[in-house]
């Protein structure tokens, strides 16, 4: 822990052989293991270690090096060189030193090139560890005349371009160095005679792993997760006899496991993680009795498991969850009766595990056991009271009943325990104490009969989920008093207040939600002290007020959930100071005013939901500054003026992103995401998971009016729009044919005149259609996919100036109105109507039913269709313009 700078304190020791000032040492770093909220919902890792710094030694240069000529081995880890190494001859007083064998630079902030040029003097040079610098350069194919080199460490060093032929190298580790191209077709078409471990991970592999891998006889590390490799393990790969490790997660690798497997007979890591394989997992992998490590999950594996995998007297790692298997394990004793798993993971594989009597035996202590989803049904195993080193459980998604035994809580290492979506009924102990041997200590009960009053005593638990249970009462004040950071208690019966006690001063809550419940009165005020909440959703109470000025405390947060209360009041000013706020919800309140101007400055706005409120005045013309913005949900207020002009700034609905990235967090190992309900297709549409390419803008059951713009064109990515139930009028424009991904378009009950443009015809992708109830005029273009979107002509009823309709007027008859006819007629009728209406009137009074139903049915037959039309518009406008709701969705 020194601190201090290197000049010439070591000068003189020129008979120094080692010397080692190293002041940071790797650790185990799993931060680079992050989940990206994709399709599939895939992991991605990079370096599994780090350095941590414990001193804080600096070298301006070193030139204090020259005189140590007897240096056989010197090593600086973290030592910085940031200054030393902005030279071009940084390395030069290395370059003295002729008999140094090993040379260690890692995570010294050098910021040049490898200085090959000033490294080959050093012939005897055996090992040279670089990893964790700035390099910013390509691979020196230099490196190739350092013959005695054969331990080469460049990870994590932001390298480019390719690796060069470096026969005389055992080790060489390059990973984590995202441009770096690695064709191994190219790099094994010569031979690598000494090579015996590669780690290439996250780089970026150009296709697949070629059959000349086989050549590299001497092969014992082989290390490539997370880099692209396609195609699949050729079949010459089951010839590499010394292989020991074999890392393969996180790529597009399809095809079975070759059966061959059983000649590596070596091998003891197998981890095949997330990749496309499917098929049987072979017998022959059982006579690999060297096996510690076989980790299968998050692939298409289907059938059984193998009966001697529990044979295999070294496993310690076993993990097949999320494939497809559909074999069953009849005795869970009795298959790792011989074996000692550390880990056990089983989970959503599609196996039904059977729990039976027969004892374990005592040695049978694995402290990670995930059975999720594995058909198991009755009491929770009583097996399980023994595994006292037991520290990540979870029992999701089964068909557990009956009540929580106590002992589950005793079990003297638990801090992970998930009993979701189960059949569990009865109340929970009134404390429940786990142990905190995690980073994080969390319960999830949701999804359950849980019944009863939430305990008090929650001692050591930093995540707890009983959402969707029966639990009743009050939100105990005690559960925010410990070092909870995942909070979530939705879909329960709980009444009374939010206990301010859930925001104390440094608190470190991350999530909270306690929506869809009975709570009233007001958001505390002490919520402002939660400068760590990410997530809060109160959604769907009974809470009144409005959102507290002391929210902004609230710094990190990203998603705010307020719908379906009774809120009143204008838009909240908080928003404004709410730096990171991506998803807002406040539908379904009582909110008023205008949407304030400052909208356009919260920058990383995706989702603006304030539907059903009585917002006033017009929208925004900032609102066009939010990049991000993907949903608006602006429809049921009283909204006026035109739409703004300028929509070109909403870059990410003009740019659909194909990514298909999850809206959301992971916070305590839970996913936590947002649900969106949205009219599209003229149905209410449920997002129950939001990704970056679902969008959608609905303006409708407003007072909106003015002209169509142009702009709408720029929304070339947009999905839905609907601009229902407003008074627009003039022409709907041709550049809203350059909404090329639009599938959903519903403009009608409005006053829009003119024809409909040929150029939305052309929308192929368009599957639903609303023009209904305007004044629209003309013939309806043709297309082969046009003519499909309304067969019945309902999306044009209420245009009667329009032609060629399924089952309507025909263009060229002579019957058929123009609004050039419709006025001339309609002037000459009018003196006329008006008579009749003056006896109807009188009549009225005579008749009383019939003078209503007489004229409608009697006199006129365009008064009939015209009353009928305006009834369907009333109670069409009823139905359609009612209450949507928009909720949160905790997965």
């Amino acid at each position: 822990m020194f601190n201090d700078s290197i000049t010439t304190q070591f000068s003189n020791l020129t008979f120094l052989m080692e010397l080692d000032l190293s002041c940071s040492s790797s650790i185990d770093d799993h931060s680079s293991i992050y989940t990206t909220l994709s399709s599939t919902r895939t992991i991605h890792e990079g370096s599994l270690y780090t350095y941590m710094n414990r001193g804080n030694l600096y070298a301006p240069n070193l030139s204090w090096l020259q005189r140590l000529n007897n240096l056989r081995k010197l090593k600086l880890n973290g030592v910085d060189l940031s200054k030393a190494s902005r030279s071009n001859l940084w390395a030069k007083s290395v370059s003295t030193l002729s008999k140094l064998r090993f040379l260690e630079l890692s995570n010294c902030r050098i910021s040049r090139e490898v200085p090959v040029e000033q490294l080959l003097n050093l012939t005897k040079l055996s090992e040279l560890y670089m990893d964790y610098n700035f390099l910013a350069s390509k691979i020196p194919s230099k490196l190739a005349n350092l013959t005695s080199l054969s331990v080469l460490d460049l990870t994590r060093s932001n390298l480019q371009g390719q690796i060069p032929y470096l026969p005389q190298v055992k080790t060489l580790h390059v990973g984590n160095n995202s441009d770096v191209m690695v064709d191994l077709h190219s790099m094994f078409a010569v031979p690598w005679p000494r090579l015996e471990s590669i780690d290439i991970s996250s780089t970026h592999v150009i296709g697949s792993i070629p059959p000349s891998i086989a050549n590299i006889t001497s092969l014992v590390d082989f290390i490539a997760y997370n880099s692209l490799i396609q195609g699949r393990i050729p079949a010459s790969m089951m010839n590499l006899t010394r292989l020991e490790m074999l890392s393969l997660d996180m790529n597009n690798i399809s095809g079975e496991i070759s059966p061959s497997i059983s000649n590596l007979k070596s091998l003891q890591l197998l981890s095949l993680l997330q990749n496309s394989f499917h098929g049987l997992i072979p017998d022959t992998i059982c006579s690999i009795s060297s096996l510690r490590y076989l980790l299968l999950a998050g692939n298409s594996f289907t059938g059984n498991i193998p009966n001697c995998i529990g044979q295999l007297n070294d496993l310690s790692y076993f993990e097949v969850s999320s494939n497809k298997m559909n074999g069953s394990i009849p005795s869970l004793s009795s298959f790792f009766r011989h074996s000692t798993p550390y880990m056990l993971v089983l989970g959503f594989s599609g196996l039904t595990v059977k729990v039976d009597q027969q004892p374990f035996p005592p040695r049978f202590q694995p402290q990670i056991v995930s059975l999720d989803s594995c058909n198991i049904g009755g009491k929770i195993p009583g097996f399980i009271s023994n595994l006292t080193k037991l520290v990540f459980l979870s029992l999701s998604n089964n068909s557990l009943s009956g009540t929580i035994p106590s002992w589950l809580f005793n079990l003297p290492n638990l801090g992970y325990l998930n009993l979701s979506f189960n059949r569990l009924q009865g109340v929970i102990p009134p404390s429940i104490k786990l142990k905190s041997f995690f980073i994080q200590t969390t319960l999830i009960l949701r999804n359950n009969l849980l019944q009863g009053l939430i305990p008090r005593q929650l001692e050591n638990i930093q995540a707890l989920d009983l959402s969707a249970n029966n639990f009743t009462g009050n939100v105990p004040a005690e559960v925010g008093l410990g070092k909870i950071r995942y909070l979530a208690l939705s879909d329960n019966k709980l009444f009374g207040r939010i206990p301010f006690s859930l925001c104390q001063e440094n608190c470190e809550l991350l999530l909270l939600d306690l929506s869809n419940n009975n709570l009233f009165g007001t958001i505390p005020t002490s919520f402002g002290n939660c400068s760590c909440l990410v997530y809060l959703n109160l959604g769907s109470n009974n809470l009144t007020g409005g959102i507290p000025e002391e929210l902004q405390g609230a710094k990190r947060l990203s998603f705010l959930n307020v719908s379906g209360n009774h809120f009143d009041g204008p838009f909240p000013s908080v928003v404004r100071r709410l730096e990171r706020i991506s998803v807002i919800d406040m539908g379904n309140n009582k909110l008023s005013g205008k949407i304030p101007e400052f909208i356009g400055d919260v920058k990383d706005l995706q989702i603006l939901l304030l539907e059903f409120n009585s917002f006033n005045g017009s929208i925004p013309e900032e609102i066009n500054a939010l990049e991000n913005l993907q949903f608006i949900g602006f429809s049921n207020n009283q909204l006026s003026g035109p739409i703004p002009e300028k929509l070109s700034g909403l870059k990410t609905i003009i740019n659909r992103p194909k990514d298909g990235n999850l809206l959301g967090s992971i916070i305590s190992q839970l996913y936590i995401g947002v649900r969106v309900n949205l009219v599209a297709k003229g149905l209410s549409m449920q997002f129950d998971v939001v990704r970056t390419y679902n969008n959608g803008l609905d303006l409708s059951c407003n007072k909106l009016t003015g002209n169509l713009t142009s702009e709408l064109g720029h929304l070339q990515g947009l999905y839905a729009l609907n601009l229902s139930h407003n008074r627009l009028s003039g022409n709907i424009p041709t550049a809203i044919g350059n909404m090329s991904l639009l599938e959903s378009l519903d403009l009608s009950y409005n006053n829009l005149s003119g024809e409909i443009p040929v150029s939305l015809a052309l929308l192929d992708p368009l599957s639903t259609l609303n023009l209904a109830h305007n004044n629209m005029s003309g013939e309806i273009p043709t297309s082969p996919h046009f003519d499909t979107l309304s067969r019945d002509g309902l999306a044009y009823i209420g245009n009667k100036f329009l032609c060629g309709a399924p089952a309507g007027s025909h263009c060229d008859s002579e019957d058929f109105p123009t609004p050039e006819s419709s006025e001339s007629e309609h002037s000459e009728e009018q003196s006329g109507e008006w008579k009749m209406v003056l006896a109807l009137a009188f009549a009225g009074y005579v008749v009383g039913f019939w003078g209503l139903f007489g004229v409608v049915y009697l006199v006129n037959e365009k008064w009939r269709k015209a009353y009928w039309a305006s009834v369907d518009r009333i109670v069409d406008g009823i139905i359609r313009c009612r209450k949507i709701r928009v909720s949160s969705v905790n997965q």
